[in-house]
C-alpha cells in the first residue's frame, strides 16, 4: 500500500494548483474592474446630469437675448449664436424670479410711455415691493446705483438687448437714465444678477474666491464653475475674472474634461464631456447633452 505522493505527483499538483489561481486572479481582477467602472460611470452620469439641470434652471429665468460668450482677458462679449470659440458663458438673471404676484407685471403701458422723454409706464408694478425685494435679497438697494437694470425683450429672445439704467417714481413711472431707448417695447424684464459658466482652465485660478475653495491642482483644471452676484452693467464680473471681480462661486462639477453651449434653431444646447481614470491607467468617459428653451 502507497503512503505518500511521487515527486512528479507533487510536482503536477502545484503546477495546476498555480494554473487555476492566476485564472482566478485574473477572473476576479476582471470582475473587479468591470465593478468599478460601473461605480465610476454611475458617478460621472449623475454629477453631469445635476450639473446640467442646474445650468438649464437658471438658463430658462434668463433675460431672453442676454446669454453670451467671452474669454478670459477679452472683454468683448458675442452673443452665443456665434461664440463659437469662447470658453466662458454668461447671461443676466431675471429680478422678477424673487417677486410675487402684484408686484411687478413685465408689461408697458404704451399709450402713457414715450421714449421723447425716456419714460416708461408699467401697470401692476409696485416701487416700494421691488425695493424691499430688492434689500431681503442683496441686504442693500439704492436706484442710484444702478442696482436694477431694464431690458426690452420679447418672449422668444426678441426685441431691443440693450442694458438700460433706470430709477422709478411711485405713480409706476420707470424714468431712463444714461442712455435711452429709441424703441419702447410692450414688454420689459428686470434684471438684477448675472452668472456664469466656465471650467478652472480658462479662468483665473489665482483668485482668492477659487483658492479659497482648496481644489487640489490636480482637478482644478477639470472643474466646472457657476459663478453668481455679480451686475455687469456695473463693471462688475464674477470673482475669478480680475480685476473688479465681486461674485461668488460654487463648484458645480468635477472630472469635466469639456464643456459647450451652443444657440440651435432658437435653443441652447449645452454639452457636458466628463473624464475619469481607473485602476491601470483606463478612462471611463461619458457626454451629456440638454436643450433648454
Amino acid at each position: 500500500m502507497r503512503r505518500g505522493y511521487t515527486l512528479i505527483e507533487i510536482i503536477i499538483t502545484v503546477a495546476i494548483t498555480g494554473i487555476l489561481s492566476v485564472g482566478m486572479f485574473k477572473a476576479f481582477e476582471a470582475i473587479t474592474l468591470r465593478s468599478e467602472k460601473a461605480k465610476i460611470l454611475t458617478t460621472l452620469s449623475i454629477d453631469s446630469q445635476t450639473a446640467l439641470d442646474q445650468i438649464s434652471i437658471l438658463l430658462y429665468n434668463r433675460a431672453p437675448m442676454s446669454v453670451n460668450g467671452y474669454t478670459l482677458g477679452d472683454p468683448t462679449r458675442t452673443p452665443i449664436a456665434a461664440a463659437t470659440d469662447k470658453k466662458i458663458i454668461e447671461w443676466l438673471g431675471l429680478a422678477s424670479e424673487s417677486y410675487l404676484a402684484g408686484d411687478y407685471s413685465g408689461f408697458v403701458d404704451m399709450n402713457r410711455s414715450t421714449y421723447a422723454t425716456a419714460t416708461l409706464y408699467t401697470p401692476d408694478t409696485t416701487k416700494t415691493a421691488i425695493e424691499n425685494t430688492q434689500i431681503a435679497k442683496w441686504g442693500s438697494f439704492n436706484w442710484a446705483n444702478n442696482n436694477l437694470a431694464l431690458v426690452f425683450s420679447g418672449t422668444f429672445d426678441e426685441g431691443n438687448s440693450a442694458i438700460h439704467s433706470i430709477s422709478m417714481t411711485t405713480d409706476n413711472a420707470i424714468i431712463f437714465s444714461g442712455i435711452a431707448p429709441t424703441t419702447i417695447y410692450e414688454k420689459y424684464n428686470l434684471v438684477d444678477s448675472a452668472y456664469a459658466v466656465a471650467r478652472g482652465e480658462d479662468i483665473d485660478q489665482t483668485a482668492a474666491c477659487i483658492t479659497a475653495l482648496g481644489i487640489s491642482p490636480n482637478t482644478l483644471n477639470n472643474t466646472l464653475f457657476l459663478f453668481y452676484d455679480y451686475r455687469p452693467w456695473k463693471g462688475e464680473t464674477f470673482c475669478a475674472d480680475i480685476p473688479n471681480g465681486t461674485g461668488q462661486v460654487s463648484i458645480l462639477a468635477t472630472n469635466v474634461n469639456a464643456f459647450r453651449a451652443q444657440m440651435i434653431n432658437s435653443t441652447i444646447r449645452l454639452s457636458i464631456d466628463t473624464n475619469r481614470t481607473v485602476r491601470g491607467g483606463n478612462p471611463v468617459r461619458l457626454s451629456k447633452q440638454k436643450v433648454v428653451f
